[in-house]
């Protein structure tokens, strides 16, 4: 490693790579080794790295230079100088002081002179992962797999396993599944792969939050390793590795109804627009659905405020008259969620799961939502 080294970049390079990278710094850490970002020069190329220890990224940068040596500096520093610039060329001199590991970083662009702190490093160790599972996506997919089950994701640290989604890959298919007790999603897409034995994984709900940021090129590879504790996501020139939650997942298969006498097809929108009107009338949030014949009756009202609202909107329905309430909030996710203009609803009695999904489906079961019901006062 050498005491003095020199680099020359382009800003909005460098900024790309470290508002990657700064994803893994937590907002707030008691440890000062997570603040830093890790900058391990070779020639030619610049490799960041930061983590959390729990969550770690990795970028690539092509940079003018023929110097080799680690440093780390402060991620907000190197944030905000990079975050207040104009795209430039700029070099970067770095010198270690005298008997220490720490050191002076000189910016040089064409209009200023700018110095910052840093700290001479050993480079990040890497531990050995065997890696047995590993799946290509197009991003698109992979991306509409996350946004279409994080939603539903618990927030509870009581309940580690349902803050993740969990991952069920068996055969050419991969199952995502996300519940917060109150709702659950279940969505299928086609994998790359072909597997004999069915894995199961979960993958916190940050971490795939984290990727939807990172992920900006045609396809993405997710990998597993042997022992089915660590996931690794590679796009392009990112590499975001993560340790997986290995707390058990509940059986979410057993709160999935199998028959349903009741069904309703209903414009998608009319209905987000209605649950969105009538729920902002309920003193607690709630709506009561009445299902009378082709006619389906949202209503909600705030006694203490003399409020009330009631729509009524056409549908299909087949089975017998019922009513049955809802946070109208859950409803308002699941329609969200859903793409299709027609969209088909599954009930069985005003205690039983619901679930939604897009009419037209039933055969190849890619995306279902479920939303448990609330109890009504008649």
């Amino acid at each position: 490693m050498l005491d003095q080294m020199k680099l020359t970049s382009s800003i909005r390079q460098l900024q790309d790579a470290v508002s990657k990278v700064a994803q893994a710094i937590p907002a707030k850490s008691i440890d000062q080794r997570f603040e830093n970002i890790n900058l391990s020069l070779e020639p030619g190329e610049l490799t960041l790295f930061a983590s959390d220890g729990e969550v770690s990224i990795t970028a690539k940068s092509g940079v003018e230079s023929s110097d080799s040596g680690n440093i780390g500096i402060r991620a907000r520093t190197l944030q905000d100088f990079l975050r207040s610039m104009y795209d430039t060329s700029v070099m970067f001199s770095i010198e270690r002081q005298e008997i220490s590991d720490h050191g002076t970083v000189s910016i040089s662009t064409d209009k200023g002179r700018y110095r910052i702190p840093c700290l001479f490093q050993s480079k990040p160790e890497k531990q050995d992962k065997q890696y047995d599972i590993s799946i290509e996506m197009e991003t698109s997919e992979m991306l509409d797999l996350i946004q279409k089950t994080t939603f539903a994701c618990s927030v509870d640290g009581m309940r580690p396993a349902m803050m993740g989604v969990l991952f069920e890959l068996e055969g050419s298919i991969i199952t995502a599944v996300a519940t917060d007790g109150h709702r659950l999603v279940r969505c299928r897409k086609a994998s790359s792969v072909d597997l004999s034995e069915k894995n199961k994984v979960v993958v916190p709900a940050r971490v795939l939050s984290i990727l939807q940021k990172l992920a900006q090129t045609d396809s993405v590879t997710m990998q597993f390793d042997s022992e089915r504790k660590f996931v690794r996501f590679i796009c392009g020139s990112i590499v975001l590795d993560a340790a997986l939650i290995v707390e058990p997942y509940p059986n979410y298969e057993a709160v999935i109804p199998v028959e349903h006498d009741r069904n309703l097809i209903i414009n998608r929108s009319m209905i987000y627009d209605s649950v969105r009107r009538v729920g902002r009338f309920s003193s607690i949030g709630d709506v009561k659905v009445v299902l009378e014949g082709q006619m389906m009756k949202i209503m909600a009202e705030n006694t203490n405020e003399g409020e009330s609202a009631q729509e009524e909107l056409a549908c299909e329905f087949s089975g017998e008259d019922m009513a049955i309430g809802f946070n109208s909030r859950f409803i308002e996710a699941a329609l969200a969620h859903l793409d299709e203009n027609e969209i088909r609803i599954e009930l069985k009695s005003p205690t039983t799961a619901v679930i939604f999904r897009p009419h037209g489906e039933e055969e190849n079961d890619n995306l279902i939502i479920l939303v448990m019901p609330v109890r009504i006062n008649n």
